[in-house]
């Protein structure tokens, strides 16, 4: 007989697993050895290896936490691939990288787009426009 009341049993956390190509690589972005990996991480070097190999599955934390070592940025969803350059740019997964001066001084090139737009639009005709600070 079947219990009307019985409770249903819950299903397991699912966790994010990561491919082990991504992961090595990412390791080696970070200047680590799989002996290095595993004292960083606290796990055995077998254990790493073994997560490389494809025998184990790599836990999420794990390669959060190597992606932090190779200073690639890893918090926000749809910035995958971007990183830090030593020098302190960020660098887009193409290759290219931005410096700080450059990010602010965007606003300027957006503003500009932005007048020159709205003065075709209501002149009909091209128009040459001057940097406003």
């Amino acid at each position: 007989m079947i219990e009307k009341n019985r409770r249903k049993k819950r299903l397991p956390v699912r966790y994010r697993w990561v491919d082990p190509e991504q992961f090595q690589t990412e390791r080696k972005l970070a200047g680590l050895t799989q002996s290095k990996t595993a004292d960083y991480l606290g796990v055995s070097l077998r254990t790493v290896r073994n997560w490389e190999q494809g025998s184990n599955r790599i836990p999420y934390p794990a390669f959060k936490l190597i992606r932090m070592r190779a200073k690639a940025i890893v918090h926000v969803e749809g910035w995958e691939g971007w990183r830090y350059a030593p020098d302190g740019a960020l660098v887009a997964p193409t290759g290219r990288s931005f410096h700080s001066w450059e990010i602010e001084q965007l606003h300027l090139a957006v503003s500009l787009a932005r007048r020159y737009i709205q003065e075709r639009q209501t002149t009909g005709r091209v128009v040459k426009l001057r940097a406003v600070a």
